[in-house]
């Protein structure tokens, strides 16, 4: 076939393409498919034309689409045809990058370290043999290591290493992995690891890697707490089969029963641990190695102290050399910091807040500029996609686009929420969301945001034109948000925390038109002053304009946030508000029990939101008193109804009357024994219930899917049971599975309600 068959692809490709390795990916398959052209990249994408016979060509674009670069991402793809020139070319070339003033790069995430680096790493003839820091183009530190855009080595924190001869010679080669990998070295160049005893005195500074590795990995076998400086952050590690060990650490960072997560070395110690399927399996072992939420086996094997009361661990696997080098058995895994406060990223910083609470330092001096977290998902049932729970680690700060009709003149920023809080910039067609930062409740949470507000609008080169917040006037987000906007003269807009779910959802699904949205939730401050969480939000075309419908009918939060603390003061207010004759649980004092009844007499904040209906639930079948963090008495209900799995059709259909209303639904459980099927009835009923005014809402607005958002969102029996009965009636539930449905994602809700607030004024 001779050149006059062939026909000519001009490709732009835009996503995050820089310093990943893509063109050398382009040269590879284009050789592989036998054309030729050229391709070259800019700030804001990667250019490709290519010429050869049609078959091979449309082969070329194929699997340069389906078989990406590990951190690769390609947001959208732009094709038309070309003549072919005349000379043909002979060869494919990779060209000079080339930079556009004001245009800005998409940042990578942190990812795991790649197969390829892991073999280097355990191959004795090789330079990098047990090297704590191998990384190529494929794996390792990104957003973490950034401080400026263009991402060339200079601006990140590895410029404080100049490459040796041998590293820089790998850095300039388009055949080589490493070439423009930007954290790129050796043990000749590169960072270095040592150890510190807890008041940061060195340990042995003389001693080799391996010796300091061994010592270490010493410490949590004989029962210590390392502290282990990682990708994007501390961890705090200790031996998870060792109860007291375990039991220490709780003690230590004051945290009585939020469960802790754990790291394991490999698949197989997974599997002894947790019942893993195929898809828990690919999360585990996928680029971004989050930490993934997994029934534990009957055997675990593991202290019960690290998820008292729970039915399932939070477990991942290594995702650094470091940690592939000293973790060599199940370790708890937690965050590096004091209750409360974000998690220590510097080595002086760690030094100070860590030393009460561990033995040692596992430290290097690999500069942190942003810290990360661990993301967390949960596995779905059967081939449904995970619902994220925190994003963090291996996704952010990769972008989401938002719906065209949103235009893309303006700037807005999202401030979020004040638990889990994550805010979002949106900029010309995409949402930048940020890493979970935590809550917002301590100062140094709120400097952490701000500085990663300004990291953020600095990397994107672009300051808001409006700046959302959430609807709370006692959020701290909502006070930074203020100040920022008086201080910039920059216009504010307040909007409703569920309504801001809602929108999430559909920016997430691209959803057009009008759409409905079950926002089931634990707190969110109303337009009336109540406090919302269970309703239906049908939010209009324009994205400006919604109706609720509560789900739940109102009920006095006695004490406000203390009620949320004591969930029996939850329910002393379900027994006042509708009439259910039930008694408060054993343990409650006389003084406060007559306290409560006094506070019922006069005003209270008044409520609909589901996840205080659960934590009731919690309270009347006697599994908590008080909660030392958010949803924790939700996670027992779940818990142990999870336990009646096998009982479902003897509960559902003959042990059990079926209810109509939440008050029926609390009066029959005042007679019913407090054991597992009765938790399981419960959340079955709960689904029923909300789910009749879901589909009779549907059918009257003509829609043929409803959403579904929320923290209650989360929950694997109320999402499973309403997924069911939607689907039965014809519809489709619709979830999140890019961000969190928790109060993680809500500031994507807020840039899209920002940037229809623009458009609809005429300043978009």
């Amino acid at each position: 076939m001779g050149a006059s068959d062939w026909v000519g692809l001009q490709l732009r490709l835009r996503g995050v393409v820089q310093g990943v390795g893509f063109r050398p990916h382009v040269a590879r398959i284009a050789q592989e498919e036998q054309i030729v052209g050229e391709c070259s990249n800019d700030d804001s994408g990667v250019f490709i034309r290519c010429f050869g016979p049609a078959p091979r060509v449309e082969s070329f674009r194929h699997h340069l689409l389906t078989n990406l670069p590990p951190l690769a991402v390609i947001i959208d793809e732009e094709k038309s045809s070309l003549a072919v020139p005349t000379p043909v070319p002979t060869e494919f070339v990779i060209l000079p990058s080339r930079h556009r003033p004001g245009a800005r790069t998409l940042i990578p995430p942190d990812v795991a370290t790649c197969p390829d680096c892991l073999a280097e790493m355990r191959d004795p003839q090789n330079c990098r043999y047990r090297y704590p820091f191998i990384t190529c183009t494929n794996c390792g530190p990104r957003l973490s290591i950034i401080e400026d855009l263009p991402y060339d080595r200079p601006a990140t924190t590895m410029r404080d290493f100049p490459l040796c001869p041998q590293c820089a010679q790998e850095y300039s080669d388009p055949q080589d992995r490493r070439y423009h990998a930007q954290p790129i070295s050796c043990p000749d160049c590169g960072p270095r690891l040592w150890l510190e005893n807890s008041s940061g005195v060195p340990v042995d500074l003389h001693r080799s890697t391996d010796e300091v590795l061994d010592h270490a990995r010493g410490i949590i076998h004989e029962g210590g707490i390392l502290a282990v400086k990682g990708l994007g952050g501390f961890h705090l590690l200790c031996d998870a089969t060792n109860s007291e060990a375990v039991a220490r650490l709780r003690t230590l960072k004051k945290r009585p029963a939020k469960p802790f997560a754990l790291m394991v070395p490999d698949l197989s110690s997974a599997r002894r641990i947790c019942r893993v399927d195929r898809q828990t399996a690919e999360l585990l072992e996928s680029p971004a190695h989050p930490i993934v939420l997994v029934d534990m086996a009957s055997d675990h094997g593991v202290a019960p102290e690290i998820a008292p009361g729970l039915h399932e661990l939070g477990i991942m696997l290594p995702y650094t050399p470091i940690h592939h080098l000293l973790v060599d058995s199940p370790v708890v895994a937690t965050s590096g910091n004091v209750g409360g406060e974000p998690i220590c990223w510097d080595n002086d910083t760690a030094r100070t807040a860590l030393a009460p609470l561990c033995d040692a330092f596992l430290l290097h001096d690999r500069g942190i500029h942003l810290p990360v977290e661990d993301s967390v998902l949960r596995s779905a049932e059967g081939n449904t996609s995970p619902i994220p729970v925190r994003r963090a680690r291996g996704y952010a700060p990769l972008p989401i686009p938002l719906p065209k009709d949103l235009g893309t003149g303006s700037t807005v920023l999202g401030v979020g929420g004040e638990l889990k809080n994550t805010f979002a910039l949106a900029v010309d067609d995409l949402a930048h969301i940020s890493s979970h930062n935590g809550d917002m409740g301590s100062w140094a949470a709120q400097q952490a945001f701000e500085r990663a507000v300004e990291q953020l609008t600095k990397m994107r080169g672009s300051t808001p034109d409006l700046v959302v917040c959430d609807l709370h006037p006692g959020y701290a987000t909502t006070t930074w948000a203020e100040r920022y906007c008086q201080d910039h003269d920059v216009p504010l807009l307040r909007l409703q925390h569920h309504v801001a779910h809602a929108l999430s959802l559909v920016a997430e699904h691209h959803h057009r038109g009008a759409a409905l949205v079950a926002t089931l939730d634990g707190t969110g401050y109303g337009t009336d002053g109540t406090i919302w969480g269970g309703e239906l939000i049908a939010v209009h075309e324009d994205r400006q304009q919604w109706e609720r419908t509560p789900l739940v009918p109102e009920f006095p939060l006695v004490g406000g946030d203390r009620a949320v603390r004591f969930p029996w003061r939850i329910l002393a207010g379900i027994r006042h508000a509708w009439n259910v004759d039930v008694a408060l649980p054993p343990g409650v004092s006389v003084e406060e029990a007559a306290l409560v009844e006094s506070q019922l007499r006069t005003d209270q904040v008044r409520c609909t939101s589901l996840g205080r209906v659960l934590d009731a639930g919690a309270a009347l079948l006697g599994l908590i008193q008080e909660q030392s963090f958010e949803g924790e008495a939700a996670m027992y209900l779940e818990s142990l109804a999870t336990r009646a799995a096998g009982d479902k059709d003897l509960l559902l259909n003959s042990r059990y009357p079926q209810v109509r209303s939440f008050p029926e639904l609390f009066q029959l459980l005042v007679g019913l024994p407090k054991d597992a099927a009765t938790a399981s009835f419960f959340l079955h009923q709960v689904a029923k219930i909300i789910s009749e005014p879901i589909i009779r809402t549907a059918r009257r607005l003509n829609l043929q899917s409803v959403g579904l958002s929320g923290g209650c969102a989360i929950n694997r029996i109320l999402v499973t049971e309403l997924t069911k009965k939607v689907s039965a009636a014809g519809l489709e539930l619709y979830q999140h599975h890019i961000v969190p449905p928790n109060d993680g994602g809500i500031s994507l809700g807020q840039v899209v309600a920002g940037r229809a607030a623009l458009r609809a004024s005429g300043l978009q």
